[in-house]
Parts: structure tokens; sequence; C-alpha cells
């Protein structure tokens, strides 16, 4: 089951953080502090999937947008596809990242 997806830029600012779970706020500040950097410092020659705490992240770039995605640790990744077009319908009014 999908528990958060994230969308920052090159610089690590979080343009959207949706949760479908609750979470403290100053636990969500931390959590997208660590994947940021964590997805941000990987190799591109790397894969786009890592453990983090009790979540399987999985990631992509898009243009200068990093979509981070974290699901349970029993979802069978291999499924997911994470696609940018699905993330940003989630959030249409804020686009200029991408050019």
């Amino acid at each position: 089951m999908i528990k958060f997806i994230i969308m920052v830029n090159k610089q690590g600012q979080t343009r959207l953080g949706q949760y479908f779970f609750d979470i403290p706020m100053k636990e969500r500040i931390t959590l997208e502090g660590e994947l940021v950097r964590k997805c941000l410092s990987r190799a591109s020659n790397r894969c786009c999937f890592l453990d983090h705490q009790d979540f399987k992240i999985i990631y992509r770039r898009y243009a200068s947008l990093y979509f981070i995605m974290g699901v349970d640790q029993s979802e069978d990744v291999a499924l997911l596809d994470l696609e940018p077009s699905d993330v940003l319908r989630l959030h249409p009014h804020n686009r200029r990242d991408l050019r």
C-alpha cells in the first residue's frame, strides 16, 4: 500500500507532500529530509529502490524534480511503476520546475 508521495526539486525543496497515514509534522519533516538526502546523493547508475525505516522507497528523477514514493515493506515493488504524470495530476497548478 502506498504510504506517501513526495515531489522535490534538485535543491531539495519539497514541492508536494501527500501522506496517506497520520504522521506528526516533526516526524514528517525529518522523514522528508532524510529521504531527500538519500535520493539526491545516489549515483544515477544505481537502482531507484531503497529501504528506509519501515518503508520501501521508490524514486525517479523527471526533469528537475524527484518523485519519491514510500510503500509498505510487504509491497511488491516490481509491480509499482512511478510515473511523473500520475503524480502531477495530484498537484497540477505549479509546474514551472519542469521547464
